[in-house]
């Protein structure tokens, strides 16, 4: 298993202003610059602070190989806490928690077990392909944008 990472986690960079009612964004792409990518690897998108309360997830994906189906989005301590065996060999974004892919129903690759989650430790959004029956080849985009609120302000919030 091998760990990748967005240049967004590399710089480190995470808001966390702590100001009552505002929403906070960060986002990254990863654009795949070799074939390296296979099954059971973890790609490191956003990075998120300690008493972050996660409010929506955006999963963009270009048309991956076939045999992409297992691909989930969450975090080092529960890593599908968001979504969970994403079939992403299609151009699609998958949106957390309301999902919009096409599939047998909306609700396919939805996981509840993130919501309203807040991380005590500074952390990462993470994609682990757990599913792949090919390497993913180069230039394969990958894009994630992430909303989120500071803990510790609203004391209705908690």
């Amino acid at each position: 298993m091998t760990i990748h990472k967005s240049d967004a986690v590399s710089s480190g960079i995470m808001p966390d202003f702590a100001i009552p009612g505002v929403v906070l964004c960060r986002s990254a792409e990863f654009v795949t610059a070799d074939d390296t990518i296979v099954s059971a690897d973890t790609l490191q998108m956003v990075p998120i602070p300690k008493g972050a309360k996660v409010l929506r997830v955006e999963f963009y994906h270009t048309a991956l190989p076939a045999g992409t189906t297992g691909c989930d989005v969450g975090y080092g301590g529960d890593p599908d806490a968001f979504l969970a065996g994403v079939d992403a060999t299609g151009s699609n974004i998958r949106i957390w928690p309301v999902n919009l892919a096409a599939g047998p129903t909306k609700t396919t690759f939805r996981n509840l077990a993130g919501l309203l989650h807040t991380f005590t430790a500074d952390d990462t959004i993470d994609i682990a392909f757990t599913k792949l029956a090919t390497k993913i080849p180069t230039s394969q985009h990958l894009q994630m944008t992430l909303w989120y609120k500071m803990t510790g302000v609203l004391a209705d919030e908690e």
